[in-house]
């Protein structure tokens, strides 16, 4: 696993994923990564799509998670103003499948037995948070 820790971007490929986040239209990347449809099985890319979009919409939302690089942050304090509320239920429901042994991400945590716990509620933490966005605009 080329991850370095549980939290979002301390993992070489979400980082990227940043960097291409920077070179893309908001919105059209962010459906782009949270379309899980008809898969039967979520590949690391795929669940490293879903959880990076899933962090940046909080980031848009409640202000970026301390941990974040200074990329992210500024990227969120840069769009802070995206009309990006309609996704927040999409990437609820594509974090719930990325938290299923359907998904690669969920099998090479769960093989690490030392950290799983610290990666799960961590992803936990940014569903009950776009949860309370969706509580909070209605």
């Amino acid at each position: 696993m080329s991850s370095w820790g549980y939290r979002t971007f301390e993992d070489g490929i979400a980082c990227d994923w940043l960097e291409d986040l920077h070179d893309s239209d908001p919105i059209a990347f962010f459906v782009k990564c949270l379309d899980l449809t008809g898969l039967e099985y979520f590949d690391f890319l795929a669940c490293i799509g879903v959880v990076c979009t899933a962090e940046m919409l909080r980031g848009l939302k409640l202000g970026p998670r301390p941990e974040l690089p200074d990329a992210a942050v500024g990227w969120c304090q840069q769009y802070r103003d995206l009309n990006c509320y309609c996704l927040i239920p999409k990437a609820i429901e594509s974090m719930k499948l990325v938290l299923t042994s359907r998904s690669e991400m969920w099998v090479r945590w769960d093989d690490d037995a030392e950290r799983f716990d610290c990666w799960f509620e961590h992803q936990q933490e940014l569903i009950e948070d776009m949860q309370t966005v969706l509580r909070d605009e209605n």
